[in-house]
């Protein structure tokens, strides 16, 4: 074996709500309807089953949960959704983790169900945030944090990102991305892998679905792009309701906001007056609607369309209209008999906003669980580890305080003893000094207090001079100390935010995927009768 770990990592937000809301705050926890959020992961489930308006289709299933979505679009059972925007190069670790995430969720509710569960990746190819989507992080060779960009095509920096095809340069530029990184041999399949899944003449969404299936090939998910055509027409209906209902929407929208605002946070989603949470792509750019007392606003220029034409135009070219990050979980809960979904910290705080909406649109909340964190822990940062005696949490602030206290702790023994002896008998002596002017020359007190602090000064000084030749013959150490930190914490933070899992990949194959899915899947649950592929029926997790 490689050696390489993973380690349980905190899951971390920005401080505030999210925070508030993985520390199970109950005024955080509140915004929330009763039960639906449960910190600890073991939520409360809505009562729904059935009401499916897709087939199968629309879905790309791995075989291994074919049967599952069979009995889902059945209405015999329930989906665990999680998804990402279809990011480049399958995007940072964390989207591996939310994938298995949904999958160990999935096989134990299962599990207490008795039904089959199936785990839905939702990838979000409306998103028009091409610095988001179409760019990946990674450490070079020197554990530097780097980042591949791909600029959007000329006149489409406002149109949605996953149907758009890769640039000609792709090959090259995932060419120019393996050759920055450290490989392998036996991690050959993976180069090559990524090779074939991003090739010219496919679309963002196509190469990102054909990557992460490879990572997940044997486990039962489902992966359902927002684009497809089935899913928009689908969810015409839902579109026009929305439309139709826009300043109730409106209302919704403002009290999910005000709600979070009075419990003194900032809300995640800015709320907008009489925007409409529906995209309209006009071919040209994607447009948030507006409402207006004119009409509704359908473009940049100030155009309007009346409520009955704007109604014909859902109906007659669904592919044009998508919905907001808000309105999105409503419309996957809208679609499907979601039983539960995994969500990051920035997800959990936004959904803090959108119980008046779930609740206006008749769409039961599902459960919310927090998708797993952990941190990659490769052999040569062990080693690192082990000879500085720091731990991974010693180096958040990117191994300064590390280094202090390594400094610290390797100052000359002798020194430090007499030192603080030093410190110590100035102390006393300046005290009897200060207690003999108190009764014979208080005028000379503050003279005195201004001797104390000089030879404190000169004290200090001379232990940073001895610290200073500490941190010199140190130095390697320190070194050491802050490749650790720039491979743990890249660029300051949560390495699962910063860098890619091919980067992984392609340094140790399929060892990586087996210590990965090892810590986040764990010992799967006995499966219910009837079910009896991947995970959730028993096959023990890689």
């Amino acid at each position: 074996m490689i050696g390489l770990r993973l380690e349980p990592e905190r899951l971390t937000g920005t401080e505030g709500l999210a925070s508030d809301l993985l520390d199970g705050d109950p005024r955080a926890v509140s915004l929330f309807p009763p039960a639906v959020f449960d910190p600890s992961g073991e939520p409360g489930l809505p009562d729904r089953q059935g009401g499916v308006r897709l087939d199968a289709d629309a879905f790309h299933c791995l075989s291994s949960g074919a049967e599952r979505l069979d009995r889902v679009l059945a209405g015999e059972g329930f989906a665990v959704t999680t998804g990402q925007q279809p990011v480049l190069f399958g995007g940072p670790l964390y989207v591996l983790y939310k994938a298995l995430s949904a999958v160990r969720f999935a096989a134990r509710l299962e599990q207490r169900l008795g039904l089959p569960c199936l785990p839905v990746f939702w990838v979000a190819s409306d998103d028009h945030d091409w610095r988001e989507v179409a760019s990946v992080g990674y450490l070079d060779r020197d554990e530097s944090l780097r980042r591949l960009e791909i600029p959007p095509p000329s006149g489409a920096e406002d149109r949605s990102v996953g149907p758009t095809q890769l640039p000609e340069d792709i090959a090259h530029r995932a060419r120019e991305l393996i050759a920055a990184l450290e490989t392998r041999e036996e991690a050959g399949q993976w180069v090559n892998g990524l090779y074939q899944e991003y090739s010219p003449g496919r679309s963002f969404t196509e190469a990102f679905i054909g990557w992460v299936s490879r990572w997940l090939a044997d486990l039962p998910i489902a992966f359902l792009d927002a684009s497809h055509p089935a899913v928009r027409e689908a969810a015409v209906p839902f579109v026009q309701r929305v439309l139709a209902d826009w300043r109730d929407v409106d209302a919704a929208l403002r009290e999910g906001s005000d709600s979070v605002v009075q419990r003194g946070y900032e809300p995640q989603l800015s709320y907008m007056e009489d925007a409409i949470p529906v995209f309209r792509d006009s071919g040209d750019y994607r447009f948030r609607l507006r409402g207006t007392t004119a009409g509704i606003r359908v473009d940049s220029r100030g155009s309007t369309f009346d409520l009955d034409h704007l109604m014909g135009e859902v109906k007659s070219s669904p592919g044009m209209f998508s919905p907001s990050a808000a309105l999105r979980p409503v419309l996957e809960s809208w679609l499907l008999p979601v039983a539960a979904t995994v969500l990051g910290p920035g997800e959990l705080a936004y959904w803090a906003q959108l119980g008046p909406l779930f609740s206006l649109l008749d769409v039961p909340m599902p459960g919310i669980v927090p998708r797993g964190a952990w941190r990659v822990v490769e052999p040569k940062i062990e080693r690192l580890l082990t000879k500085t005696g720091a731990s991974p949490d010693d180096l958040r602030d990117g191994g300064t305080s590390a280094a202090t206290e390594l400094v610290a702790r390797n100052r000359p023994d002798a020194l430090e003893d007499a030192l603080q002896s030093l410190e110590k008998a100035v102390e006393a002596e300046f005290d009897a000094v200060d207690r003999a002017l108190s009764e014979e020359m208080p005028g000379l007190r503050s003279a005195a207090g201004k001797a104390r602090s000089q030879v404190q000064s000169a004290t200090a000084a001379l232990r940073k001079k001895a610290d200073s030749m500490t941190r010199d013959r140190e130095t390697t150490a320190i070194g050491q100390l802050h490749r650790a930190a720039d491979n743990l914490f890249p660029g300051g933070v949560a390495q699962e935010r910063a860098v890619a899992s091919l980067m992984y990949l392609v340094r140790y194959g399929d060892e990586f995927l087996e210590v990965v899915r090892e810590r986040a899947l764990g010992e799967p649950p006995a499966s219910p009768a009837g079910v009896s592929h991947g995970v959730a029926g028993g096959t023990p997790a890689e």
